[in-house]
């Protein structure tokens, strides 16, 4: 039944700008004239979005999925980074990105050309040594003072951090790359990222949630490993308030 229920909810979506839980469960036992309960339908609403098929467009309000995917294309030189690192270290995670890919999100632009390394903590402090002694820029978990006095953003240069389990990753050409789930909460959680929150940390998720398709149980689940979820839905229901 989930393939004819999933087909009758998604014809109804095609023909509605948006709708409501109450709007569709009414259609499918009024129209449909079935004995699905309430909690059944939440259910198939919440198996259709994580399929990428429905998206959450506010508060309580559902439509077809048309938003575009936030996509991370890695360069030449992190595929180099890549190839170095798994040679060394062939069974390690590497999720590399570059600081770049963040302003399509951000309202007030400000220049970062850090390449950010994931990998395991177990693997971070010597991830960090070979860098170093290959003769690049690294630094490990940098704080925000060391950032604010020290580091020019618009400057080559690598962080390195601990990949957390679990993150919400993609492989691109080979290479692991974050989603855009793990980017909008690692901005609001890392102190790497301090430039990038409170204001300016509601303007980009703001405009994630208006240009990008975003999955919400991914992005709520991976808030909860961060510790932040509260935060994240205190966030999302901003931004739907004012919509």
């Amino acid at each position: 039944m989930m393939k004819n229920y999933s087909n009758v909810i998604m014809d109804y979506a095609l023909s509605q700008p948006c709708f409501g839980l109450q709007e569709l469960y009414d259609y499918l036992v009024k129209d449909n004239n079935t004995d699905i309960t309430r909690k059944t339908v939440s259910w198939y609403l919440t198996k259709l979005i994580e399929l990428g098929k429905l998206q959450r467009v506010a508060q309580g309000k559902y439509a077809v999925e048309t938003k575009q995917q936030f996509l991370i294309v890695p360069t030449d030189e992190q595929r180099s980074l890549n190839e170095g690192l798994k040679l060394k270290w062939p069974y390690a995670h590497f999720c590399i990105y570059n600081g770049s890919i963040i302003s399509p999100l951000q309202h007030h632009l400000s220049a970062n050309n850090i390449t950010y390394i994931e990998t395991e903590r177990e693997a971070s402090v010597a991830v960090f040594n070979h860098l170093r002694d290959e003769g690049k820029t690294a630094y490990l978990r940098p704080t925000r003072e060391l950032i604010y006095n020290y580091i020019d953003m618009s400057q080559p240069a690598i962080f390195v951090k601990p990949l957390i389990t679990e993150s919400p990753v993609q492989e691109c050409n080979g290479i692991l790359v974050p989603t855009l789930e793990k980017l909008l909460v690692d901005l609001q959680k890392d102190k790497d990222f301090f430039y990038l929150q409170e204001a300016e940390g509601m303007n980009i998720f703001q405009n994630a949630l208006s240009l990008y398709s975003i999955n919400e149980s991914r992005l709520l689940r991976y808030a909860s490993r961060r510790g932040i979820r509260k935060e994240i839905e205190t966030i999302i229901q901003t931004i739907n308030s004012h919509d």
